[in-house]
């Protein structure tokens, strides 16, 4: 029977999710075409047939999935005339919330930052993380120098320390979820301590009050 547009559709699905939970369990470099063959239940022709590597495979994969950094800068633009510290607070603790109900995503970030291994084949990966984070930075920025002008921040932190302390917090917190997630609550724990952090870049009146 000849196959219709939909099979081939839910063949390449299906290829994908295999191809995520194998190169989640073994590593990138580890996994094999014949592998992920094997884990979606279709022939190593099938696999060739919609992807001519395990390059464009993995890359398939990855364009499946939202970066962090490419849904933080999306959401805190669509928030201009809120406070800036409460702003970036919220829009984090939301990302963590939705990254820890949904286990695919979870499954391609770890895949992402802990089991790839970026060599010159993987360029193309490793690209879109630098233009994302070029590009979170910069909203991060604007941000922080924005609570800067309004007075905001405590007088110990200038708008790019803020930033950088930030950032920081909020990757170190997910990379530390991402390998140890039996050990954190990434929504619970991983929230206070942005919100713990927010507060005391968010302390202006602390000095005003010493100094008075």
């Amino acid at each position: 029977m000849r196959k219709t547009k939909a099979d081939a559709e839910r063949t390449r699905d299906q290829i994908l999710d295999a191809a995520e939970i194998t190169f989640f369990e073994r590593g990138v470099a580890r996994s094999s075409l014949d592998d992920i063959a094997r884990a979606a239940g279709v022939t190593r022709g099938a696999v060739y047939w919609h992807f001519a590597n395990k390059v464009e495979l993995f890359l398939a994969m990855q364009d499946r999935a939202w970066l962090p950094q490419e849904d933080l800068c999306e959401k805190l633009a669509d928030t201009p005339d809120r406070d800036p510290l409460a702003t970036v607070a919220d829009v984090v603790c939301d990302m963590f919330r939705r990254i820890a109900a949904d286990e695919s995503q979870k499954r391609v970030l770890a895949i992402l930052l802990l089991r790839c291994e970026y060599t010159d084949e993987m360029a193309d990966a490793l690209q879109r993380r630098k233009e994302a984070d070029c590009s979170l930075d910069a909203r991060f920025g604007a941000l922080f120098a924005a609570a800067g002008d309004r007075g905001l921040l405590h007088p110990a932190f200038t708008p790019a320390l803020a930033q950088g302390a930030f950032r920081a917090l909020v990757f170190g917190v997910f990379r530390r979820w991402l390998e140890a997630p039996e050990e954190m609550d990434l929504t619970a724990q991983g929230c206070a301590m942005v919100q713990a952090f927010i507060r005391v870049l968010g302390d202006a009146s602390h000095e005003k009050a010493s100094s008075a």
